[in-house]
């Protein structure tokens, strides 16, 4: 479909440790899909999704926390944390802190000096000591990636 209109986001609670394996459930639904599809080949795979394949997530014991189509904003979007976003908090990584895109798709990033970064504030609450940022300048001696610049590696015909 090109779109996200087919993916659903199923997440159980596994603190301190999982109870409920949802994998039967999930295969279940999936099934259900599969079998939509092959009755209703003319409406396309989001056209025969069935009601339960939408996104949610579970408590340890597979109790429904959340479902619906807003349970993960928050994550990829500048809205406000869906219920599941809220329960499971979405830590980011060293390249999303940087300013990266999500998706991950930058083939090489433009450079910018260690310093420059670092008094911007792009490594988020980490304030580097001394000693950390001469260590950052020896790891990253032609600097680090500058995500507000143009891709210096993408291919001009994509």
């Amino acid at each position: 479909d090109g779109d996200a209109s087919n993916q659903v986001i199923w997440f159980v609670d596994a603190r301190p440790e999982e109870q409920a394996d949802p994998t039967p459930q999930a295969f279940a639904v999936i099934d259900q899909w599969m079998a939509n599809i092959d009755a209703n080949p003319e409406l396309g795979v989001a056209g025969n999704k069935p009601a339960a394949a939408v996104d949610s997530c579970f408590a340890t014991d597979g109790t429904p926390i959340a479902s619906g189509p807003d349970v993960w904003d928050g994550v990829l979007d500048d809205g406000a944390p869906g219920e599941c976003t809220q329960q499971f908090p979405i830590y980011s990584s060293s390249r999303r802190v940087a300013g990266g895109p999500y998706e991950g798709g930058v083939w090489k990033c433009t450079t910018q000096p260690v310093m420059r970064a670092v008094n911007q504030g792009l490594y988020g609450e980490w304030e580097p000591t001394r000693a950390e940022i001469r260590r950052l300048k020896e790891i990253f001696p032609s600097g680090v990636c500058d995500f507000s610049r143009p891709d210096a590696g993408k291919p001009r015909n994509l």
